[in-house]
């Protein structure tokens, strides 16, 4: 390869965050909010997997961390979270009125810290004819995120681009773009980064790729890592392998099964905050394998 191609795959598998130091393996000295979107224009690509397991990792390291489900149409973080017999509560609660920061949200524990967990309502409960609107969810998660204390803002958003434009012209910090090895995966990772871009020009818009299959990917049979980023001209904060493991665990409501995928997680939420460490950190028997 030559020298320049090298310093070109450096920065595109070495991308890195912007503002927070650690120390003593935590974050520390949080200058202001992160407010995150992660989304995609297509479904079962991970956005809850990646949302459920950077929010486990961020709060594991002792962040307030508030993870809200914008999924309206098929919400999936209370059977991820384990939290389904719990939710009393949602986003349309609060902004209705008929609850406040503290009874809607739901309690995570997780090693060392918790998530606060906001619960999504059904679609059709919002709209003019029962009073709080999609339009006003990005003025409720400001309001929110300021009453919980979250350092973190985690929005778990479903494969449509209006909340998400939303979001990323009224509210987010940053939007992670989540992608498959599929072509149409690649497909709609790009023109999700894109709709994202033109919704606020500026927003720190960076991309994971989730279930990564590093022997199809030797094979021809899916896409490189080198091809996805190129094809979704965004920055890659983090790459999560494929993990046969993880379905049966988050069946059973466990949001950072120790293996693969707690490792990718940690490395993802680290990389998002800012700390330069390698893609494929602890991972070094899978990273040998793949062709760049």
């Amino acid at each position: 390869m030559h020298p320049i191609d090298k310093t070109v795959v450096f920065m595109l598998l070495f991308s890195i965050g912007q503002w927070v130091p650690i120390k003593d393996g935590r974050w520390q000295d949080v200058k202001r909010t992160e407010k995150i979107i992660v989304t995609s224009l297509k479904g079962g690509v991970g956005k809850s997997t990646v949302s459920a397991s950077v929010a486990a990792s961020m709060a594991e390291e002792g962040l307030r961390v508030l993870l809200a489900d914008l999924d309206f149409r098929s919400r999936s973080l209370e059977l991820m979270t384990g939290t389904c017999d719990k939710v009393i509560f949602n986003l349309y609660d609060y902004m209705a009125g008929r609850a406040d920061a503290e009874r809607t949200t739901v309690r995570i524990p997780v090693k060392d810290g918790e998530i606060m967990f906001c619960p999504a309502p059904d679609e059709d409960v919002l709209g003019p004819e029962n009073g709080p609107v999609y339009e006003d969810i990005p003025g409720a998660l400001k309001k929110l995120t300021d009453e919980s204390g979250a350092d973190v803002v985690i929005c778990d958003s479903g494969a449509e681009s209006f909340v998400p434009r939303m979001l990323a012209k009224e509210f987010a910090t940053m939007a992670i773009v989540v992608s498959g090895q599929s072509r149409t995966a690649i497909r709609a990772a790009e023109i999700t980064a894109q709709k994202l871009a033109a919704a606020r020009e500026g927003l720190d818009v960076r991309l994971v790729i989730n279930d990564f299959d590093v022997s199809l990917a030797n094979l021809g049979v899916r896409a490189g890592l080198l091809q996805m980023i190129d094809e979704c001209s965004v920055r890659c904060v983090g790459v999560y392998p494929h993990d046969e493991h993880l379905p049966s665990a988050q069946d059973r409501g466990v949001l950072l099964p120790e293996g693969i995928t707690s490792v990718a997680a940690r490395n993802t939420a680290a990389r998002i905050l800012g700390d330069s460490v390698p893609l494929f950190r602890g991972l070094g028997k899978l990273r040998s394998k793949i062709r760049l």
